[in-house]
């Protein structure tokens, strides 16, 4: 379940990430599908693994995220 933590919304480089308050006032993370690339930023840096990718297995993820490393790094 999302924490509620934030780190994915601040590390999605697209701004697919918005968080929402619950009807308890916690909040959560809602991917906003429209905005979303696929880049996995969000899905690997959840510490609680409250996202997940769909269509995509961990292995296309965690190389998804190194190339998007590698092209920041250059």
């Amino acid at each position: 379940l999302c924490s509620g933590c934030r780190i994915c919304e601040h590390l999605c480089p697209y701004g697919a990430i918005e968080m929402k308050e619950q009807a308890d006032g916690k909040l959560i993370a809602h991917v906003i599908e429209a905005l979303c690339k696929g880049c996995g930023a969000c899905g690997s840096a959840c510490p609680t693994k409250a996202i997940t990718m769909g269509h995509f297995t961990t292995e296309e993820i965690l190389a998804q995220v190194k190339a998007a490393l590698v092209e920041v790094k250059t």
